[in-house]
């Protein structure tokens, strides 16, 4: 049996034999060398016309479907007001001078 181990892990590898240790990089460099699968279809891509439609699984062109978009703001006018309305501009510091900064810039609506 062959065994591949690392600092906490020892994996045994399947139809190896001798029973020496063999490094993960060792074990990495042997299947580099192995060549890639590069048709899912056997001998119809090397033939048909076309054939370069078959050098992807068939997934990997399927659409991705995510969450609805474009329903994040919804506009509340009970909200809006509350926030930036006058009567809140005029009760903090910082809202007077928010109207004071727009009075200045010669803005014709100071609040909502």
């Amino acid at each position: 049996m062959e065994y591949i181990s690392s600092r906490n892990f020892a994996l045994e590898l399947p139809g190896s034999s001798g029973a020496q240790p063999r490094s993960l990089s060792g074990w990495v460099l042997s299947w580099a060398s192995v060549p890639p699968l590069t048709s899912w279809c056997g001998p119809l891509t090397s033939q048909a016309e076309g054939a370069g439609v078959f050098q992807q699984p068939p997934w990997h062109h399927q659409q991705v479907r995510t969450g609805k978009r474009g329903t994040e703001y919804q506009p509340k006018n009970i909200k809006r007001k509350r926030t930036h309305g006058w009567i809140k501009r005029i009760s903090t510091q910082g809202g007077i001078e928010v109207i004071l900064r727009r009075m200045l810039k010669g803005r014709k609506s100071l609040s909502h």
